[in-house]
């Protein structure tokens, strides 16, 4: 008996030993969405076919002449907004032409955090009910021909699955909540409605934000954000005044990046957003013109 109770207890103390050596020695290997890069989706977001987005179809002429001719038609941002409000948030106003569709009515934002990574991967990439690379763009028109055009197109033809990854890591972990940032005011319906912007910054720490500013934009948008003259190729933009008047679109591009321009992704957290935000509410430090 005392044999038997000896061999039992040996044949224990080696299962679990290898047990655990087993599972010390070979772990887990990581998913594509914890190998995705959630800011290279914010640019992806924002144009993918950027250069600061490294496409991985960049030397396709072809597909990029048509990528370039109908931008709209393929930014996410111009379907969900820099919000991800859509149309029932900043892109209230933003009807269709014939260069772009109309602005989806999805919370896209309230979306995608009730869904797993794997659901918006998979919804991302599927192609029944999306728009083919083939469909001719330039016969898009929002009153007779629209059903289309305002389609999603069919990512799984242009974004690799990696691409697509980095995508849903940006929608899940790095998209900014921007009612922590601002308070706005929607009146009215699509697509003539209006949103305006106050209480930027919110409960942000403007001395932070400040030191923030002076660390990361004096250099090319000077210490009063008159540097550089016509932001937004609109005249008379100064900094200050584009915080303050598209505080929907400003939050993205300090974080993700100004594309086509020497402003990269800074990577900006939330609370950093915050006390910029609030710093730059001061119309006389950042004035508007």
């Amino acid at each position: 008996m005392k044999k038997f109770y000896f061999l039992l207890f040996t044949t224990i103390i080696t299962v679990v030993f290898f047990s655990c050596k087993s599972s010390s020695t070979e772990p887990a290997q990581p998913t594509p969405f914890d190998n995705a890069d959630g800011i290279k989706g914010g640019i992806l977001y924002d144009k993918f076919w950027a250069t600061e987005a490294n496409y991985s179809k960049m030397t396709d002429v072809n597909l990029l002449a048509k990528l370039n001719a109908s931008s709209d038609f393929f930014r996410c941002k111009q379907c969900h907004a820099w919000d991800l409000l859509g149309s029932n948030g900043s892109y209230i106003n933003r009807g269709p032409k014939t260069s772009r569709p109309n602005v989806s009515n999805l919370n896209l934002f309230t979306f995608a955090k009730t869904k797993s990574a794997q659901e918006l991967f998979d919804g991302i990439k599927k192609s029944s009910g999306r728009r083919d690379i083939s469909y001719d763009l330039t016969t898009y028109n929002p009153t007779t021909n629209a059903t289309a055009g305002d389609q999603m197109p069919n990512y799984s033809q242009l974004l690799t699955e990696a691409e697509i990854w980095n995508l849903v890591k940006f929608l899940k972990n790095e998209v900014i909540d921007v009612t922590q940032l601002y308070d706005a005011t929607y009146t009215g319906t699509y697509p003539t409605g209006k949103a305006t912007f106050s209480n930027t910054g919110k409960d942000g720490n403007a001395t932070n934000g400040r030191t923030y500013y002076n660390n990361k934009c004096t250099i090319c948008h000077g210490t009063d954000g008159k540097k550089i003259p016509d932001l937004d190729a609109t005249a008379g933009m100064t900094l200050g005044k584009f915080v303050r008047t598209k505080s929907n679109e400003a939050q993205h591009k300090i974080k993700f990046g100004q594309l086509g321009s020497e402003m990269t992704a800074f990577k900006t957290t939330l609370q950093e957003l915050k006390d910029l935000y609030k710093a730059v509410a001061d119309t006389t430090a950042y004035p508007n013109k």
